[in-house]
């Protein structure tokens, strides 16, 4: 019997100490003052072609053209929150001729917001020459993208040594956008 009272008397000293332990007052008001920065990542576009891609019927095509719809930027949260954006290129050309990627954004109406231009060095031996090149979009620029509904790619190879069927070699871009967020709790 003693044995139970002193195990209930140790289980209540237990209790009573998580209900009288010394706190401190929690200010649910620091909310008010949350803030955090993330960074999202997104691929745009890529692709890995051959020399050959750039002939029709024997013929050379000097330009190749891709779009593509960009529909995130109409969302409130997005053109609110988003700080700062970078679009990050990187290509590999193994072929003899330079090329240059030309990135246009538009808006609903078709008219262009905002552009740049992509310069690849051409391979002077078929070894692959990587490139890197970044667009930042801050101030003016960012204004601009956050009102671009479509993304068109133009592709234009730079003049030099004929593209035949036998010509060796590849380009390869790959691209991603990176975001960056400023979030209040004002904007939660």
């Amino acid at each position: 019997m003693i044995k139970q009272f002193v195990k209930y008397l140790f289980l209540a000293i237990i209790i009573n100490s998580f209900y009288l332990s010394c706190t401190e007052p929690v200010d649910f008001d620091q909310i008010n003052d949350f803030k955090t920065t993330p960074v999202v990542e997104s691929s745009l576009i890529f692709f890995d072609e051959p020399a050959t891609r750039f002939l029709d019927n024997g013929n050379e095509i000097a330009t190749i053209q891709d779009f593509i719809q960009v529909d995130f930027f109409k969302s409130e949260f997005i053109t609110d929150n988003l700080a700062k954006a970078e679009f990050v290129f990187e290509t590999n050309n193994a072929i003899n001729r330079g090329f240059q990627v030309r990135v246009a954004f538009l808006n609903n109406s078709g008219q262009t917001q905002h552009t740049f231009t992509v310069s690849i060095p051409p391979s002077t031996n078929s070894a692959p020459v990587t490139s890197r090149f970044t667009e930042l979009f801050e101030g003016p620029s960012l204004v601009a993208l956050k009102n671009t509904t479509k993304i068109v790619f133009t592709l234009n190879m730079l003049p030099g040594a004929a593209i035949t069927n036998n010509t060796s070699g590849r380009i390869s871009l790959k691209s991603k956008a990176v975001l960056y967020f400023n979030l209040e709790s004002s904007s939660l």
